[in-house]
């Protein structure tokens, strides 16, 4: 394994940084579509199996999980003529009707069984995520169907009830002041391939304390595993990705490439040196972009920070619209199947809490819960 390859950044304000890590860990999140808690409501079609035929009924309701908009619980109505839909519709939303069919109106047998399928939609309906990955650990657990767990030198990842954004569950990492980085983080498993381009993402995060603790602390990224010959320690030795952070109680937002020696890292440090927010529950948005490679971020709904060939704080002396590195500016990453929450903590001097809550990756733009 390569020795530690660190950097040395000056001193002044929240543009300089504190000696950099080697090389970076990451972790991911893949899911589905149903654990989040911030879709918009189902829609009333859905609950009313009204009108909707036994040719279409049940099938369409399975399909209806994925962004928290169920196609219809339309799914369920029972038997192709109108005395029948009524009594289907209402087996579409409960699913309770294997026979729902015969009682209505000229309703065949075989059209209540479909009503049955519309419980399926009913399942549908009920799904709360807002996009294509979410979490809101309201299962009370990390869910290992779903998440890699990924913890190192005394850091740790629970769900807990004492501090929550909304629910009744959150997800607490913990960071000790120990001598060498820390990391609690949980990385997605079989992330939808449709976040591998251009995605967004949001979470409520509440840190205490003071996030002075460190020279750099990983919060959020999105990468994938790089060919190139050089190894990191772990959790992920070969991860190219984009990560938002925190730097001595400001705001960092780049990039690093942990299969290169040495590796390659590139960032941005927002002007005005925004800081923290700090024992308050924060609406965090991010957008990763690969092509070309971008980062923008949100605080509250505020545009922060922009990294990007035109914006780049670290290292020192690029040129606005010069190439990131190796003559481009697009591709660098490979695309995204790795996403991972929590921390990763280069340098730590404090222990810190770390929550998050109401999780969501999608190819919009997700916006904050009220």
């Amino acid at each position: 394994m390569p020795p530690t390859y660190e950097r040395e950044r000056p001193a002044s304000s929240i543009v300089q940084a504190m000696n950099r890590k080697a090389y970076y860990p990451l972790f991911v999140a893949a899911f589905g579509a149903a654990a989040c808690s911030n879709a918009a409501p189902a829609s009333s079609s859905a609950e009313a199996g009204a009108g909707g035929s036994a040719n279409t009924a049940g099938a369409a309701g399975a399909s209806s999980a994925q962004a928290g908009q169920p196609s219809a619980g339309v799914a369920g109505s029972a038997a192709g003529v109108s005395g029948a839909a009524a009594v289907g519709g209402a087996a579409g939303v409960g699913g309770a009707a294997a026979v729902g069919g015969a009682a209505g109106v000229g309703g065949a047998g075989a059209s209540g069984s479909a009503g049955v399928a519309g419980s399926a939609g009913a399942a549908g309906g009920s799904s709360t995520c807002a996009g294509l990955l979410c979490e809101d650990f309201e299962q009370g657990m990390i869910d290992p169907a779903k998440w890699d767990l990924k913890e190192g030198a005394g850091g740790t990842a629970v769900v807990q009830t004492a501090m929550v954004a909304h629910g009744k569950y959150a997800l607490q990492v913990h960071g000790l002041a120990s001598k060498t980085d820390d990391y609690a983080l949980i990385v997605s498993k079989n992330a939808p391939a449709a976040l591998s381009g251009a995605h967004f993402g949001r979470a409520n995060f509440f840190i205490t304390p003071k996030p002075l603790t460190s020279g750099h602390t990983q919060m959020v990224f999105a990468g994938r595993n790089g060919t190139g010959s050089a190894n990191g320690p772990g959790p992920l030795q070969k991860l190219r990705y984009m990560e938002v952070s925190n730097i001595n109680g400001g705001w960092q937002a780049g990039f690093d490439l942990l299969d290169i020696s040495p590796l390659i890292e590139e960032v941005v440090y927002p002007a005005g040196s925004p800081q923290v927010p700090t024992v308050t529950w924060t609406c965090l948005e991010w957008q990763f972009t690969d092509a070309p490679d971008s980062v923008n971020f949100w605080i509250d709904g505020k545009l922060v920070g922009t990294f990007d060939d035109q914006h780049v704080s670290y290292p020192s002396g690029h040129t606005p619209g010069m190439p990131l590195y190796n003559g481009s500016s697009s591709g660098l990453i490979g695309g995204f199947d790795l996403f991972g929450f929590g921390f990763h903590d280069w340098h730590p001097n404090k222990p810190f809490d770390l929550y998050y809550d109401d999780i969501v990756l999608d190819t919009k733009r997700v916006n904050c819960l009220p």
